[in-house]
């Protein structure tokens, strides 16, 4: 049972609240093993947080295990284009010191306020039809398990472990460091206009194939479309004009999100993407005509990870948003039934109310990873209630 005098956890949008038992930082790998040693001793559930910024309820009135002392960039290797990075460092504070060693992430979703772990944990990505999510860029891992038995995961020493470990929403272990494959540092131009739907659906294939990163955002209040292009240049920084700059990768991609928010989102197959959306505005156009938060329409290349929304098919992610302070339930439910008729997969971290066996169906090994994490957490030690509901 919590302690009634502890101080509520929220996360950032505060649909999710918590009173734990203990809220720990450990600052050291030695300081994670002992924790996991005394949970395991004490029967405790541990999850861990980064920056807060899921919207389902991955956290536990147990042990919430902040990541934020193990954070930093530890170690660049730039001939092979590599870097040792903390897993509780929050992805704003890696652009300049990569910058600085001449790298930079191959690919950025439109915040920054993510810890790495979380963002690699729950699948977060960009935009780009030739450019997969972040978790994609693994290398290798240091892994903390249940028991505290620390683990070096790679492809050569743990094949098997290695793709579900890179996307598994805590539930194989805690995540320590990790290092990334990177690209050389890059600037991007980004172009961003105001257009219609009609001609947004017109010049969107063009677009797809004529840029290394396509978006656009729809609001159902104004039925408009605001377009965004993203591509690498060699041309110095500036800003060109109110809706054109170049700047560092690092500067360019996030996007201020000042105002808290609820979040769905759903990976249909890249064939099926406009029509989804269509559905999607009909309804929204009828039945939420005053919705002032976007749908937001991204590509998302095709890999090998299992329990990645895209996992072996190109893909086209579309969200759904509704202000933090109203309920999400109407918006969210009737999205949700468009995205279920395209073999929708969710979004690790955002609302979704799918459970094993919807799992099951949508990820083809989905049960050789519920096998797996048997294995490698026989006491559900990194389970709560509503992971309980993915996994049995």
């Amino acid at each position: 049972m919590s302690d009634p005098t502890a101080p509520i956890w929220h996360n950032w949008s505060r649909s999710q609240n918590h009173r734990p038992r203990h809220l720990a930082s450990p600052r050291s790998v030695e300081a994670v093993v002992a924790l996991m040693q005394h949970a395991a001793m004490d029967g405790l559930t541990v999850r861990c947080v980064g920056s807060a910024h899921s919207f389902v309820p991955f956290w536990t009135d147990d042990v919430i295990l902040s990541l934020d002392g193990l954070s930093g960039v530890a170690e660049v290797n730039r001939s092979l284009g590599q870097a040792k990075v903390g897993a509780g460092t929050k992805l704003h504070d890696m652009g300049v010191p990569l910058w600085q060693q001449g790298l930079s992430l191959p690919q950025q979703g439109d915040i920054d306020r993510q810890s790495l772990a979380g963002a690699l944990s729950t699948g977060t990505h960009g935009t780009g039809a030739h450019l997969r999510s972040l978790c994609d860029s693994i290398e290798r891992m240091t892994l903390v398990t249940g028991v505290g038995e620390v683990m070096d995961i790679g492809l050569e020493n743990e094949s098997e472990l290695f793709p579900f470990a890179c996307l598994c929403m805590g539930m194989l272990g805690v995540l320590v460091d990790v290092t990334l494959n990177l690209d050389a540092a890059y600037y991007l131009h980004e172009n961003t206009w105001d257009t219609d739907v009609a001609e947004c659906e017109r010049r969107l294939p063009e677009l797809i194939a004529e840029n290394r990163h396509i978006e656009f955002f729809w609001v159902p209040r104004t039925d408009r479309v605001l377009m965004k292009t993203l591509n690498k240049t060699t041309e110095a920084p500036c800003r060109i004009s109110a809706t054109e700059r170049i700047g560092p990768a690092y500067e360019i991609f996030p996007s201020e999100r000042k105002v808290t928010f609820n979040e769905m989102e759903y990976a249909v197959p890249l064939e099926q993407g406009w029509t989804c959306f269509t559905e999607l505005r009909e309804v929204l156009l009828r039945d939420f005509p005053e919705l002032p938060w976007p749908v937001e329409y991204r590509t998302l290349a095709a890999d090998e990870l299992p329990l990645s929304p895209a996992y072996q098919r190109d893909s086209v992610t579309l969200s759904v948003h509704q202000g933090a302070d109203r309920d999400f339930h109407p918006l969210f439910d009737a999205a949700e039934t468009i995205f279920e008729r395209h073999q929708g997969r969710p979004h690790w971290g955002k609302w979704h109310s799918k459970r094993r066996e919807d799992l099951i169906t949508l990820y083809p090994r989905y049960e050789e990873f519920l096998k797996l994490r048997e294995r490698m957490d026989p006491e559900n030690r990194f389970l709560n209630g509503w992971l309980n509901s993915l996994v049995r």
